[in-house]
């Protein structure tokens, strides 16, 4: 009963979109990052701005109140990142919801994750194809405070698909809410936070992976 009462709530929820005029950037207007499981805003700042030019989709963020950022310790690209705090973003060309779309993390530490991931049934990953650090191209770069972390990445178009006037976008931040005693740490409900800028109202259990919750990124010319 429960689920079905997110599945309608989700369902009520209009899909937000972001326009962004060629090499102006453009600020989300949703500073407070929304919880995964039940939409509810949270108190950390999230402050996302986007860019597009000829060449790249370039995205700046700031992740704040970040208390415990000096505890991440991936360093490799591609690796399991997401076990600790990252910001992602998940994107596909098209306005349809898309069952295949790319899935980019970066971390306080500056590795980067790259995957197209398969997802037939718009719930969970069915498969993931890494995209090489290499390949990928992608301009990318961290900075780090006692309590906060930034970061800035520039996007190929062409590992996109090509420029296009339409995406289906989203943004993911998961953030430690305790210190951990060892380094090989992993993140879970009870220890982290796991934010959507639009929400995918996952229910008792929080899930990225939900494509119907992706926004409309419309690109003009």
């Amino acid at each position: 009963m429960l689920h079905l009462l997110y599945i309608i709530l989700f369902a009520m929820t209009a899909t937000p979109t972001i326009t962004l005029k060629k090499n102006t950037w453009t600020k989300l207007q949703e500073t407070h990052f929304k919880n995964a499981t039940d939409g509810k805003e949270t108190k950390q700042i999230t402050d996302v701005k986007l860019k597009a030019d000829e060449d790249y989709l370039s995205i700046e963020f700031s992740c704040l109140q970040n208390p415990f950022v000096g505890e991440n310790t991936y360093t490799k690209h591609n690796s399991e990142m997401y076990n600790q705090e990252v910001f992602e973003i998940f994107i596909a060309e098209g306005t349809e919801i898309p069952t295949r779309y790319l899935e980019l993390e970066i971390n306080p530490n500056n590795a980067l994750f790259a995957g197209w991931i398969e997802n037939p049934s718009k719930e969970a990953p069915q498969s993931c194809q890494f995209v090489s650090h290499e390949e990928a191209k992608i301009i990318h770069s961290v900075s780090k405070t006692s309590d906060s972390w930034s970061g800035k990445m520039q996007i190929p178009w062409a590992l996109l698909g090509g420029k296009k006037d339409n995406f289906r976008i989203n943004f993911y931040r998961i953030i430690s809410l305790k210190s951990h005693g060892n380094a090989d740490w992993k993140g879970t409900p009870a220890t982290c936070a796991y934010l959507c800028w639009n929400s995918t109202m996952s229910g008792s259990v929080p899930r990225f992976h939900r494509p119907d919750a992706f926004g409309i990124l419309k690109i003009e010319k």
